[in-house]
């Protein structure tokens, strides 16, 4: 049974709001991955993890937020962003909206690294006006099970910005969206850099968008393991 909230009508969201008060909203970005990552990874990959863990624990889930905090990858066509001020006002209104509604625990579901800050600076906007609320963030690509895998069939090479992780996962969830992504050869890229980065800096460092991945290594065979073992730990913690 879909537990989408965008599924259901307002009276059925009332009847669950008279047993539980816990919303799961997936939260991630639109903008580019290197030459042969999808644009959407970061809340296609957020949302497929929260569809899944709302079913198994039974709990509603908001649409997803497809666009966050990615000022720095502007040098690239097709990023969509908000400032950061901006990202933080619309994420304390997604949760002031539903907290007027009576929900009262959130576990955000986020696919971006850009987005942690700002989220953290919602929540303690959100818990400033209403301190009964209960907030938790879930960066997947974070959570131990997840890296513990990574590091040990990619090593160095998943890199920190259109990683193997995180492609691997939407080549299991959306296999038809690299249907016509070509095969390439990747040379090493820098590390880390300096942070934070302008966009025409990010791109004169990193040309093809990619920070220190070599994603010939991955697989839809990772990602099916890779989007598993972040569902059942999420799972696990929410219990």
């Amino acid at each position: 049974m879909s537990m989408n909230l965008q599924e259901k009508t307002w009276p059925q969201v009332e009847k669950y709001l008279k047993t539980k008060k816990h919303i799961i909203v997936p939260v991630g970005s639109t903008e580019q991955h290197g030459p042969t990552g999808l644009i959407g990874i970061d809340y296609l990959s957020a949302w497929e993890v929260a569809k899944a863990v709302g079913e198994k624990t039974k709990t509603l889930v908001a649409p997803p937020l497809c666009f966050g905090m990615a000022v720095h990858h502007m040098a690239f066509p097709g990023t969509i962003t908000f400032s950061p001020i901006t990202y933080i006002q619309v994420v304390t209104e997604i949760i002031q909206s539903l907290g007027k509604h009576g929900f009262n625990k959130f576990t955000f579901i986020n696919g971006h690294g850009g987005n942690i800050a700002p989220l953290t600076s919602a929540f303690c906007q959100a818990k400033q006006d209403q301190e009964t609320f209960d907030i938790k963030l879930f960066n997947w690509w974070h959570l131990p099970e997840v890296t513990a895998y990574e590091n040990k069939v990619f090593g160095n090479e998943n890199g920190f910005h259109a990683t193997c992780g995180e492609i691997s996962v939407t080549m299991f969830t959306h296999p038809e969206a690299y249907k016509d992504v070509p095969k390439m050869d990747f040379k090493p890229t820098k590390d880390r850099p300096h942070w934070p980065m302008a966009p025409k800096e990010f791109r004169e460092t990193f040309p093809d968008g990619r920070m220190g991945s070599n994603p010939s290594l991955c697989s839809a065979e990772h990602g099916k393991v890779l989007f598993n073992l972040a569902v059942d730990s999420i799972c696990q913690k929410m219990e």
